[in-house]
């Protein structure tokens, strides 16, 4: 190449690009005309709703450094620009030679941005014996030297190795997964009964679960090896003037957020690293290494304390809507049909300021129907009373997330502990109900808890697992596990046995998430007793699409000979129900008049060990009250990196973890005796 043709490429490549591309912005809105200018000085790509605007201020910017661009395989007009930072633009050119040239000006861009920084920040991976002291001392001078305005040739030589072998990987990665959603469909294809292969024979489940499996580590694995490819392990290097890749000297605003990007990943390792090696840290892995069987022994009731209970500010409301509706689009623009959401890291201002763990606990807050069951003699009257007592858990936790949001999840060692005081209206006695929970699980997420009245032996215990996914208008939350109500023997059982109701729990939807969103419970579960032999049916009726009331429910009683004893149906939101006997006999329930909820009660903060719940998220918590969602984030992602170090240690010392509390009885979590 001449040199005049060598002097026009460079030209070429500093020329600002801009022109009218195709955005896809979500589900709703679709693709959409926007202006996009792409600087090579900066390495900014930012697009514009119109050329009019393009003096104002973006709309929305990627810088290129560390980004792919991939060309898509659905056509020849789409291609994506995916940042490190991990956002993305997915761009439609009106034809195949218009969407090359926007590739091969991105990708040197992004290329020339890639090397500047790689060369001040190298890879963990980086083997710098392999750099000889000449070299170094030549770049070194190179990069020193005032003269050296311009690109060197092997930048302008768009050497797209690494960029061609990521996009190359994830061509197949997407081939990979168009073949399993094949497989899935094939196998729910099948009969689910019947003499041939069905869809519930174990070797195709196993043949399912691990292709997901596989198609999971591989996309895992891939993003792993790009962040490594980013990560830096020391500041930028700039000169003064603040070097650019392809122009030399720019003292332009945009450079500095360049410099602001680049080392803002480092900062945040750095400060993880701080919070790791804090005594706090090591004095909590040291309690949680040495563990033993031993239960600890249960704190004294004057120990605790009435809680006050938080929510948020109307101003931290109304913040967190204008997010919550603008992240929300964002959000679900990236997720696939049943995408499932528990392994994705929601923001914190989709959040309400306590634990899931405190909304188990708020379920068991008006125990007055307990203490009348356990004086009812009648076997068919003590299920209407477990039916009853049943929809009030499921009213009171209901009432209690109004606003839709999302409890923290639980981190694995968790506990949280509370206690309610009750008079009993009979005898006079001051009654003590005490609640314990703990995460006993991390993968799967499993939260176990026991509530009890040692003074009239009456305990209800299970666990609860969280499954939710993303299903287009609307996010379905399956509640798995079980619970168990144990009773004390009443006066006419022969044997003089505890009775035992089984149950499990209802489904739980989240709907019109993208206008006001709003909760609701659906399915059916069936309440067993063995030793009374009756038994019940609840059916959580949904809202229908035209018409209808939301929270409907139904629940038939049935006798020891499976005749139906009795039926309640009504709104259990509102609290008011009907039960209508066989006998002809009928009365109004309503839950609200059942009593009243109970004051909870908590040990102070300076009591607490540092894995309770109320204690470990404080200052997650108030942060979210005040509406400073940045400062919330940063406590949130704090507590969560400590958990997992936690972990990593546990693994390196071949150790497994035990917990405090609770240990596994079959398919349940009972408390440790």
């Amino acid at each position: 190449m001449s040199k005049s043709k060598e002097n026009h490429v460079g030209m070429s490549l500093r020329q600002i690009s801009e022109g009218q591309l195709l955005k896809y912005t979500n589900m709703m809105k679709g693709w959409q005309n926007r202006w996009f200018v792409l600087d090579p000085r900066t390495g900014m790509l930012e697009y514009f709703m119109s050329e009019a605007e393009r003096k104002q201020r973006p709309r929305a910017s990627l810088h290129l450094a560390g980004a792919i661009v991939v060309p898509s395989e659905e056509d020849s007009y789409t291609f994506s620009v995916n940042a490190a930072n991990e956002n993305s633009f997915k761009l439609r050119a009106t034809d195949a030679k218009e969407r090359q040239h926007w590739i091969n000006r991105l990708r040197v861009v992004a290329q020339a941005h890639t090397q500047v920084l790689a060369e001040s920040n190298p890879p963990l991976f980086r083997d710098h014996s392999q750099l000889s002291s000449s070299n170094l001392s030549t770049s070194s001078a190179i990069s020193a030297s005032p003269h050296n305005t311009g690109p060197s040739q092997k930048m302008l030589s768009c050497n797209l190795t690494v960029l061609d072998a990521f996009s190359g990987v994830r061509d197949y990665l997407r081939r990979v997964e168009c073949e399993h959603q094949r497989l899935v469909h094939d196998i729910e294809s099948l009969p689910s009964s019947g003499s041939t292969t069905t869809c519930t024979d174990t070797e195709i489940l196993i043949l399912k679960a691990t292709s997901q499996a596989t198609l999971l580590c591989l996309e895992q694995c891939l993003a792993i090896l790009h962040y490594q490819q980013q990560q830096p392990t020391k500041p930028v290097k700039v000169n003064s003037a603040g070097s650019s890749p392809l122009l030399g000297y720019s003292n332009s605003k945009k450079s500095m957020e360049f410099k602001q990007i680049s080392d803002s990943p480092r900062l945040r390792s750095e400060s993880a690293v701080s919070v790791l090696s804090d005594k706090n840290l090591s004095g909590a892995y040291s309690s949680d290494t040495n563990e033993s069987s031993s239960v600890p022994v249960l704190d004294d009731e004057s120990q605790y304390v009435p809680i006050a209970e938080e929510s948020l500010s109307p101003i931290a409301q109304e913040m967190g809507n204008e997010e919550y509706k603008g992240r929300t689009l964002k959000l679900l623009s990236q997720l696939k049909l049943g995408t499932e959401l528990t392994k994705v890291n929601l923001p914190v201002f989709c959040c309400e300021p306590r634990s899931l763990l405190q909304v188990i606990a708020d379920a068991f807050r008006q125990p007055h129907l307990l203490l009348k069951m356990a004086k009812e003699s009648d076997a068919d009257h003590r299920m209407a009373m477990v039916v009853q007592w049943y929809l009030g858990c499921i009213r009171a936790c209901h009432l209690e997330m109004t606003a839709a949001r999302k409890p923290f999840n639980p981190v694995l060692g968790e506990i949280f502990k509370c206690i309610w005081n009750m008079k009993d209206e009979d005898s006079g006695e001051m009654l003590v109900f005490r609640f314990l929970a703990e995460q006993v699980s991390h993968n799967p997420p499993v939260s176990a808890f026991h509530f009890e009245c040692p003074q009239r032996g009456l305990s209800v215990h299970g666990n609860l697992s969280i499954k939710a996914k993303f299903m287009g208008m609307y996010v379905g939350v399956a509640l798995g596990g079980d619970l168990v109500l144990e009773l004390p023997p009443h006066k006419q059982s022969q044997e003089g046995d505890t009775e035992k109701y089984e149950m499990t729990f209802p489904m739980l939807y989240l709907r019109s998430f993208l206008s006001e969103p709003w909760l609701e419970f659906g399915g059916k579960i069936n309440v067993n007793c063995s030793e009374s032999r009756s038994s019940a049916g609840i059916v959580f009726q949904t809202k229908p699409f035209y018409g209808g009331k939301p929270h409907q429910a139904t629940a038939e009683i049935k006798t020891h000979s499976g005749n139906t004893a009795a039926r309640i149906s009504g709104d259990w939101m509102s609290g008011v129900m009907e039960m209508s006997w066989v006998n002809g006999q009928s009365e109004s329930i309503d839950l609200e008049t059942v009593g009243e909820w109970l004051e909870k009660k908590i040990r102070r903060i300076c009591d607490q060990a540092d894995d309770e719940s109320y204690k470990l998220w404080h200052p997650v918590r108030q942060n979210l009250v005040s509406g400073d969602f940045q400062m919330a984030t940063e406590h949130k992602r704090m507590i969560e990196e400590r958990s997992r170090e936690k972990e990593r240690k546990r693994h390196n010392q071949g150790m497994s973890f035990c917990a405090t509390y609770f240990e596994p009885n079959n398919d349940l979590w009972v408390r440790k005796k």
